[in-house]
């Protein structure tokens, strides 16, 4: 018997505009996200990229498609800093995700934790077993001693997003033994991001019980099979 499979379709916004549209540099963020709405989406991955690779970012656009949006979002890109933790919890974002690269602060973490219980979703970049701070050349350490370092995480107090660096927008498979691993050093179902080329994939990730949710980027956005055809296969 198999169980449900959250999707979380992500919404990439890079100069103001929606970054994962292929042929199309001028799609707005907000058309983009509503569509995923009309095929079916309840909660979508808002990302700024431009705060995520230190572009400074677009705070009072984020805000506002959160605010204007008719399904919960999940806010991401860049958040590492007391200043970004401050502004991310000031919206009505239902879940912040906190960077991989904050892992370097033990104390912000837990900062992060007291502050927004259960909105707070720590990101776990991961590539070749090493905890990365994606877009830089940062590695904190293997996982298992990353982990071990933060309570939130090795008590299973907050929810993780592992995401995995050395696949991600690729489109070479979701390496479901990643996520299964990450899952049981925190001791709860993970949120699994990067590799998904095709159904098959999400299927795998379906079944995993260390899975139970799954952001959709490339895959999704370059054609690979509809949010509606994801819907049901992750049934």
């Amino acid at each position: 018997m198999t169980r449900g499979l959250t999707l979380l379709p992500a919404v990439d916004v890079a100069a103001g505009r929606a970054a994962q549209v292929p042929g199309d540099a001028g799609a707005r963020p907000s058309e983009v996200a509503l569509s995923l709405v009309r095929e079916g989406a309840r909660l979508l991955h808002l990302v700024d990229l431009d705060r995520a690779f230190g572009r400074g970012g677009a705070p009072g656009l984020m805000a506002g498609l959160v605010e204007e949006l008719p399904v919960p979002v999940q806010l991401s890109g860049g958040i590492a800093g007391p200043e970004d933790l401050s502004w991310a919890e000031s919206t009505r974002a239902v879940r912040v995700v906190l960077a991989s690269s904050a892992l370097a602060d033990p104390a912000l973490v837990e900062e992060a934790a007291r502050r927004l219980g259960e909105r707070l979703v720590v990101a776990i970049d991961v590539r070749d077993g090493d905890v990365v701070a994606r877009g830089t050349t940062v590695r904190l350490g293997p996982v298992s001693e990353v982990v071990a370092r933060h309570a939130v995480l090795r008590e299973g107090r907050v929810r993780v997003l592992v995401a995995d660096a050395s696949r991600d927008g690729r489109r070479t498979g979701a390496d479901v033994a990643l996520f299964r691993s990450v899952a049981r050093l925190v001791g709860s179902a993970v949120t699994a991001s990067g590799g998904v080329a095709g159904l098959a994939d999400l299927r795998a990730l379906r079944d995993c019980p260390d899975v139970d949710e799954v952001v959709l980027g490339a895959a999704l956005h370059e054609g690979a099979f509809t949010l509606r055809e994801a819907l049901e296969a992750c049934r």
